[in-house]
């Protein structure tokens, strides 16, 4: 895994997870500690992220941060709301999902 493909899985596993430490981050990609200090260091210039030292430390991002915000328009989201409201069972969790990981935290379903 190369640099750019490795600091956005910091970004993607971030985004999931709200915190993790370096050590965490270190282990699973399979680099040195040292190495994702300076990847964080590197992503702090364009992603919200920081780093907490200490007991319940770690790398954080902010918990505002919508990686996909406005990558679909107000159209497409209110037609997903509006399927959303008419399925059932697995589709509807699929599509509860798929409308909150697209940024339509500013939409009520």
């Amino acid at each position: 895994m190369d640099t750019a493909h490795r600091r956005m899985e910091i970004i993607s596993i971030l985004s999931v997870k709200g915190h993790i430490t370096s050590r965490e981050l270190a282990w699973e990609l399979g680099v040195t500690i040292r190495t994702i200090h300076h990847d964080i260091f590197a992503l702090t210039f364009d992603y919200p992220i920081y780093t907490k030292p200490g007991c319940g430390g770690g790398v954080f991002i902010t918990h505002n941060y919508k990686p996909y915000t406005n990558t679909l328009t107000e159209t497409e989201l209110e037609t997903l709301c509006r399927l959303y409201g008419k399925a059932e069972g697995k589709e509807k969790e699929i599509l509860f999902r798929i409308i909150h990981k697209y940024g339509a935290d500013k939409l009520e379903i």
